[in-house]
């Protein structure tokens, strides 16, 4: 029975100590892996190269990505020259992986690296950093909601005076959920055009929210657009800064005229009963014609302070995107490159 016993322990260390060459004979790593995943072979597949590195140490290869294996990630990532060092078991930790393993054919490389920057040393911060890396920040990123529409962040351009399209920009969560930045309307609601590139000017901020918004659209704010939520809820709210006319400037209306114009609320049309309209045909016609969205837009586009520096954008997800008590959020561009990161 103690020869039993003794075998038995034998094959458990034995197995616990998978030498690099018989992970070396397994597939290459063909998908990203990250926190959170439950019984994942591939994930068990990981763990034995971590451990055959020397930096999975964990009874048994569980295939579940938890504290023990994020800790362990981060360490291997580190020592390889990494960087960011967040427990992504990503493109860039993939091809350093399978290039160890001499699987380095076997994958493709990260996006925007060539074979030869995959699969030779450790992968420089030049070819995986991108170009608008300092010009587009994340401003702030709020994930304590208990429901999507109150879960945002921002983007900010940071330069003196360069435009940056973030359309095709690409925001990933802890989970390996992406969001890409779609396109927007620079000028909303007028004409039925193909949407713009959300292009933010030096100064400019983007606030993407994950909820929804029955409009579905996205749009830089104007001195207008408070006259959205008249017929339709938006979260975050929408600003009224809908410029009022100058009664002095219509003395060809009548007082009666001029004391409605007066009560109507900023960025809101003038119901036929609101307060109580005069049978009055010239009043009843200025009203329609400027107490509107198109009627703003047609009384006060070329004012210069017409357009805002503040886009809305909605990611329109029925969950949550950002984790509540921790999150990694990584910025990358359209070429999967990395702009920024935040963390809380």
């Amino acid at each position: 029975m103690k020869q039993v016993r003794a075998y038995i322990f034998f094959l458990a260390i034995a197995a616990a100590a998978v030498p690099l060459a018989a992970v070396a004979a397994t597939a290459p790593f063909n998908r990203d892996l990250y926190y959170g995943l439950r019984g994942d072979s591939d994930v068990v597949r990981m763990q034995e190269f971590l451990r055959a590195q020397g930096y999975f140490s964990y009874l048994r290869s569980t295939g579940n990505y938890f504290t023990a294996t994020l800790d362990a990630v981060r360490r291997w990532q580190k020592a390889n020259g990494l960087s960011p060092v967040g427990g992504y078991f990503g493109p860039q930790s993939r091809a350093i992986a399978n290039r160890m393993m001499g699987q380095a054919g076997s994958a493709p490389p990260p996006a925007g690296l060539s074979a030869s920057q995959a699969g030779g040393g450790a992968l420089s911060l030049s070819a995986t950093t991108s170009p608008y890396k300092g010009k587009i920040a994340i401003g702030y990123v709020s994930g304590w909601g208990s429901a999507p529409e109150f879960e945002s962040m921002t983007l900010e351009n940071k330069t003196a005076g360069e435009s940056v399209s973030i359309t095709g920009f690409r925001i990933e969560n802890s989970r390996g959920e992406t969001f890409v930045v779609p396109r927007g309307e620079e000028l909303p609601g007028l004409y039925p055009v193909p949407k713009d590139p959300i292009f933010l000017k030096p100064g400019d901020r983007a606030t993407i929210t994950a909820g929804r918004q029955e409009r579905q659209t996205n749009f830089r704010e104007n001195l207008c657009t408070g006259y959205f939520d008249e017929t339709s809820s938006f979260t975050p709210s929408l600003a009224h800064s809908c410029p009022r006319p100058d009664v002095k400037t219509l003395a060809h209306l009548s007082d009666r005229c001029l004391e409605i114009i007066s009560a109507v609320p900023y960025c809101r049309t003038a119901p036929p009963t609101f307060p109580s309209r005069v049978p009055d045909d010239v009043c009843n016609a200025y009203l329609s014609a400027h107490f509107s969205y198109v009627g703003c837009v047609a009384d006060y586009r070329s004012r210069p302070d017409f357009y805002s520096r503040h886009w809305l954008v909605w990611m329109q997800r029925d969950k949550e995107f950002f984790r509540n008590p921790v999150e990694h959020v990584i910025l990358k561009d359209q070429q999967g490159k990395i702009v920024d990161e935040y963390r809380y």
